[in-house]
């Protein structure tokens, strides 16, 4: 297995990430909210709440706004942002333009609702208008901080109508803005899906896995065979390239380092991206998983780096990256350490 990363070096601003990613909120005071971006999730774990994007020494992170007292707080000098703990300066840092969820990035969901219960995820039952999110994207595009575009979708009312929508929704944006980039990320069930995303005109495509193992699956997703999601990222690899295929794989949920490694390497020697994403929860989320009796939130800063890190091997031993990707969650950067960018 691909765990001898000693020779990856990580230096103190990534040690910094991965405590905050692990910690998941820093307090802030309200007039220094009054004059940051701020966005406020309709759905997911952070749904309702509201949510700061910050920069600092390259590194990128997300992060719930508390206005409780909390380990991390957000002050201000005259010279700008500090982020703070127990007092101790850790590191100066920016706000992150999230308008559109992504810095530079324009990442949306067409389709809140969906017809699955995944326990890792808060479905809303807002349904806006087509023509409304095409003028959003229209708009974000036009103003031209946008570098690429992401489509994600709730499965609403079938996987069939899923695509169709995603398919329009791309064609449409292609037609419109054809040197873009453009990322998708379905739920499909056929292979004949994944080729009209791409005739559509998307450029990269994401597939998620899910979890390191098919136990976890069937018990908290189990929408599909497990094993049939890798027969359809090695059609996605075959038809939009090698490289320019991910997958998530959602961890701290009672997985062992060992099923991350064996998933990571399944999916990496496809041709496609791994993307292992640190499980992020709300109390009703939590509650969900307890009920199925799994246990969540092991993700500790050590846990997320030496993942990152072994991550980074195994792209390293297949001649893959994440830095040729330009969409989606790699070029963001600001939910997980990322190989070749954080480490």
């Amino acid at each position: 297995m691909a765990t001898d990363t000693r020779d990856i070096l990580i230096d103190d601003l990534t040690k910094l990430k991965a405590e905050l990613i692990s910690y998941g909120r820093i307090q802030i005071p309200k007039d220094i909210q009054k004059h940051i971006s701020i966005e406020r999730p309709k759905s997911g774990p952070s749904s309702g709440e509201k949510v700061i994007g910050l920069e600092f020494g390259g590194k990128r992170v997300k992060l719930r706004i508390s206005d409780n007292p909390e380990r991390f707080v957000l002050e201000e000098d005259e010279k700008g942002l500090i982020i703070k703990e127990h007092n101790r300066i850790r590191a100066r840092a920016k706000s992150l333009d999230l308008r559109y969820h992504a810095p530079g990035q324009l990442f949306i969901s067409i389709e809140n609702r969906c017809i699955y219960s995944c326990l890792f995820c808060t479905a809303g039952n807002i349904s806006i208008p087509e023509e409304r999110l095409l003028d959003f994207v229209r708009k974000a595009v036009d103003l031209g901080n946008i570098k690429s575009v992401a489509i994600t979708s709730g499965v609403y009312p079938s996987i069939e109508d899923h695509i169709n929508k995603i398919e329009r929704f791309v064609r449409i944006i292609k037609t419109s803005y054809p040197d873009i980039p453009l990322g998708v990320e379905p739920v499909v069930k056929s292979d004949e899906h994944i080729s009209r995303l791409y005739s559509a005109g998307a450029d990269e495509i994401k597939i998620n896995v899910q979890t390191a193992n098919r136990e976890l699956f069937d018990r908290i997703c189990g929408y599909m065979d497990y094993d049939k999601i890798f027969d359809f990222l090695q059609s996605a690899v075959d038809i939009f390239g090698r490289g320019r295929v991910m997958s998530n794989v959602i961890y701290g949920i009672g997985e062992s380092d060992a099923d991350m490694v064996k998933t990571m390497e399944r999916i990496a020697d496809i041709g496609a991206v791994p993307n292992p994403r640190a499980i992020r929860v709300n109390p009703e989320i939590k509650k969900r998983f307890e009920r199925k009796g799994c246990r969540v939130g092991e993700t500790n800063p050590d846990r997320i780096i030496r993942i990152a890190q072994i991550l980074k091997k195994i792209l390293q031993e297949r001649n893959l990256s994440t830095k040729n990707l330009k969409t989606m969650c790699f070029p963001c950067g600001c939910c997980d350490v990322i190989p070749f960018q954080d480490i």
